[in-house]
């Protein structure tokens, strides 16, 4: 009886003393001692200080030349300059002989680079005017306004020409290296198996591209463009290397022979746009692209409660604009917001770090409220207490359309740029 209840005693122990593996822990030694803690807040502060400047590129250093026409809102119109430095006399003869003969010029082919254009536009024209030679940066939509009345050259209806058949005989192939497309008049359209954009070129006799000896073949023109709908195109610029170009076509005398041909071709040394109405003169809300373009410089203050005690889930810029940016429907643009590497103002050096950048696109004739996202931008800000705070509001690209828009700034209280920061308080855990 007495070794039963030794046996049965000792078992209760080992049982006392057994290992729970599964067993979760016990409360609250081993649970943290808080809830996760989401905040979802509009910081109407964190913007405190910014400003407007302009003046950064002009429109004729723009990636591409806007030509539009919106009865009421906008009419914009490429300008370019060619000069032809053709010589009047060219030598025929191999070296040491330097004899010179005339040339005798008998046409030009001009070329376009339409890079950007709305494929539900209708009834597309492109119009050719005569320009005065002495085109410039400083040159107004005033100054061109008589050229551009009495000085047409020739007119092409682009529709009509992507309409037709494509040409691809064996001549044709040949000569252009490509199928094409072509008018009575002579007008061929060519279309890029890279980016479908156009290249249309124009045959014109001397009356249409005027050589002057004395100004060595230079000559200049204007674009316009009209349509039934949607009257709004970009032409490429000589920024990249997409400028309008002259090819002359001559022929000059030999003793020996019957005369020859030659040719030269000319890429444009000057384009540019102009436009009216103007943008807006500057005053006291933040102003973004257009030509010359516009930027905005906004700083931000990081709030304690970001850097010490929260992660940042997402965060959001809100800009709202003071109205909607008139143009041609259904064109838009891209605001960028690009942190800046140091706060000197106008002159703040932009961070090419892309993951950083916030970007929005911009449709023409609405006025609703930008959103931007950049989360990982105030990311990084919270955890670098020694970066500069700041960023930049740019178009993308800059000068190469008329379109500006405007937000109101921080000395407009109730639309001023704020920011919406969802983030998490840092879970407290409890003790072992």
């Amino acid at each position: 009886m007495t070794r039963r209840l030794t046996r049965l005693a000792l078992l209760l122990a080992l049982g006392a003393c057994s290992e729970q593996a599964t067993a979760p822990g016990v409360c609250p030694e081993y649970c943290p001692g808080g809830q996760i803690a989401v905040v979802d807040t509009i910081f109407t502060d964190m913007i405190e200080r910014d400003s407007a400047f302009s003046g950064y590129l002009e429109a004729s250093q723009g990636r591409a030349l806007a030509v539009a026409d919106v009865p009421g809102m906008v009419d914009s119109r490429a300008i370019f300059r060619l000069n032809g430095a053709v010589p009047p006399r060219v030598t025929n003869r191999p070296a040491p002989d330097t004899t010179t003969v005339p040339i005798t010029v008998d046409s030009a082919r001009l070329d376009l680079n339409i890079i950007r254009r709305d494929t539900a536009t209708k009834n597309l024209w492109i119009k050719v005017y005569r320009m005065p030679l002495d085109l410039d940066s400083t040159t107004t939509f005033g100054q061109l306004v008589p050229a551009f009345t009495d000085s047409i050259v020739d007119s092409v209806n682009v529709s009509m020409l992507l309409a037709g058949p494509k040409i691809y005989d064996t001549v044709t192939l040949r000569i252009w290296g490509d199928t094409i497309r072509t008018d009575s008049a002579g007008h061929v359209l060519q279309v890029s198996r890279v980016d479908s954009s156009l290249i249309l070129h124009f045959d014109f006799d001397t009356t249409q591209a005027r050589y002057v000896a004395a100004d060595s073949g230079t000559i200049a023109y204007g674009v316009r463009v009209s349509a039934d709908t949607l009257a709004s195109i970009g032409l490429g610029s000589s920024e990249v290397d997409r400028s309008a170009n002259v090819k002359w076509f001559y022929t000059y005398p030999d003793t020996s022979a019957a005369p020859v041909q030659g040719t030269a071709q000319r890429a444009a040394t000057f384009d540019s746009f102009v436009f009216t109405p103007p943008p807006a003169p500057a005053d006291s809300n933040l102003a973004v692209g257009g030509a010359p373009a516009a930027r905005s410089l906004l700083r931000v203050a990081i709030p304690p409660i970001l850097r010490d005690s929260a992660d940042v889930v997402r965060a959001t810029l809100i800009l709202v604009p003071v109205g909607p940016v008139p143009g041609a429907v259904g064109d838009s643009f891209t605001v960028i917001a690009q942190p800046v590497n140091t706060d000197l103002g106008a002159k703040s050096p932009l961070s090419l770090n892309t993951t950083f950048y916030g970007f929005k696109t911009i449709h023409l004739n609405v006025a609703d409220t930008v959103r931007m996202e950049l989360t990982d931008l105030i990311r990084a800000w919270a955890l670098d207490t020694t970066a500069t705070t700041a960023l930049m509001l740019l178009q993308s690209a800059e000068a190469s359309t008329y379109t500006q828009i405007r937000f109101y700034s921080t000395r407009t209280p109730a639309f001023r740029p704020t920011l919406h920061v969802t983030y998490v308080r840092r879970y407290a855990f409890g003790t072992p």
